[in-house]
């Protein structure tokens, strides 16, 4: 009789969580890789954005929306926890050293299934086919499918829909293609030719990314699900450039969010707020009313009772073979970029980026012959300041350092001073690489440019000056 009477609760506790999750929306996910802010509706007049302007135009549109990490698996691992990388181990992008998430935490898709939702990660690209998960911890995620449509009827869903583009290798648009030789390119780099291909060629990869949006959203309207589900759009750190991907200046932490809501709250309105990644995640959990856990260090701006942030934290450490340790702390107009490792060069050698991006080889060519000039020809000093302080509203290229300027040192003082002392809590589960294992990072990153190198028929020992050669036949065609 107790054993059936426990059955008996227990079926009726499933069975209010089922109510009560019917009664939620469905929130959508659409993330896109290394999808910086070059959009249409955020002011770029070169890109051609129809789907995610509409998006825009029927929700709200953050202009100060920011990633905790500058590349893939580090930011992934912080927005699905709600928690900044340090925080849960997941600092070293592709970490080799996995460990567990810390006792107590777990990623959100947990908290979305105990409510009830059925959680998917699907693929734009390819929908027979999971999306992207790219996490720095041993927990395994059990979503529940791929596809939303093997849900039970009436069941809510929390998806995320992984968008490829515009994550290098870059795919042209041929149907909406893009002259470089009429692109604007951002102030924070010199307007030669090879990096004005590399730009065009990049924003028509937003562009395929704009295309893989208008299918979802096409999708929700014609199963009849639009109007009952809330829509983020957001990248998964910022733009896949040279001093953007991987560094913590604007470009590389900068993203996209649009949010829309299925009632049309608060459309085609502009939110200046400061946003963080984690913030979407803690923001998500109540959306679907469910209560934020204690240990999550995002907040919830966008619920029923909004709060503040008053500040962005952002984190870099080791990216393929690249070892670095960076903090920064930005209010909103000043940012101040801790290097706290200042006698490693900008330009150490990173694999990753000179099989990938023209303007690597070119910098380190140009720097040679005296060709790269100021202020570009600073990113290739040997050693780094310990402290970068910018004012985003009078440089927001991020080219003028104010930090030993007489004028800013309050503001210098005060930023540091913050950011330094958060750190022994952010940092509380870090744990330090071992030189052996950052060694192995070294030696997996060497063979993986080696061997693309070979595939694409050129010497694993090219020099810059060929290599350049080598792009600019491959772009300026």
């Amino acid at each position: 009789m107790k054993l059936l009477n426990s059955i008996a609760v227990a079926l009726l506790v499933l069975l209010s969580i089922q109510i009560q999750a019917q009664n939620r929306p469905n929130i959508l996910w659409i993330n896109g890789d290394d999808l910086g802010a070059e959009l249409s509706c955020y002011g770029n007049p070169d890109v051609y954005t129809p789907h995610m302007d509409k998006l825009a135009s029927e929700g709200i549109r953050f202009t100060k929306a920011y990633s905790n990490a500058a590349v893939c698996s580090a930011s992934r691992s912080s927005m699905i926890t709600g928690m900044y990388p340090p925080s849960v181990n997941s600092h070293d992008h592709r970490t080799i050293d996995k460990t567990p998430l810390p006792q107590g935490i777990e990623p959100i898709v947990t908290y979305f299934q105990e409510a009830g939702y059925y959680c998917i990660n699907g693929n734009a690209r390819n929908p027979k086919v999971k999306g992207k998960g790219d996490y720095n911890f041993t927990n395994k995620i059990e979503y529940d499918d791929i596809n939303w449509n093997t849900r039970a009827e009436g069941q809510p869903f929390f998806a995320q829909i992984q968008i490829n583009d515009p994550h290098r290798t870059f795919h042209h648009d041929k149907e909406h293609p893009i002259d470089y030789k009429t692109v604007s390119m951002p102030k924070c780099y010199p307007d030669y030719p090879l990096l004005k291909a590399d730009w065009a060629w990049y924003l028509e990869s937003v562009q395929h990314a704009d295309n893989y949006v208008g299918q979802i959203l096409k999708r929700l309207e014609e199963e009849g699900l639009a109007n009952n589900t809330i829509v983020i759009l957001f990248g998964d750190h910022g733009r896949p450039h040279l001093r953007d991907k991987q560094f913590l200046y604007e470009g590389g932490i900068h993203i996209p969010l649009i949010v829309r809501y299925p009632d049309g709250k608060n459309a085609g309105t502009v939110d200046e707020q400061l946003i963080s990644l984690i913030d979407v995640a803690a923001s998500t959990l109540a959306m679907a009313n469910i209560k934020q856990p204690k240990h999550m260090q995002g907040i919830d701006l966008l619920g029923k009772k909004p709060n503040k942030r008053k500040y962005i934290y952002a984190f870099r450490d080791r990216a393929g073979d690249a070892p670095d340790n960076i903090r920064s702390i930005c209010d909103g107009q000043y940012k101040l970029i801790w290097n706290r490792m200042p006698n490693q060069p900008y330009m150490q050698l990173s694999s990753y980026k000179r099989l990938q991006y023209p303007a690597y080889t070119l910098y380190h060519e140009y720097y040679k012959s005296g060709k790269l000039k100021a202020p570009y020809s600073q990113f290739m000093a040997s050693t780094r300041p310990e402290i970068e302080l910018y004012d985003l509203n009078q440089d927001p290229n991020e080219l003028n350092n104010l930090a030993n300027k007489k004028d800013y040192a309050n503001i210098k003082n005060k930023l540091f001073k913050k950011l330094e002392s958060q750190m022994p809590k952010f940092e509380e589960n870090r744990i330090a690489e071992a030189p052996e294992t950052t060694l192995k990072a070294k030696k997996s990153s060497d063979a993986y440019l080696k061997t693309s190198l070979k595939k694409r028929g050129l010497d694993p020992n090219i020099s810059d000056k060929d290599l350049l050669i080598y792009w600019e036949e491959l772009l300026l065609k």
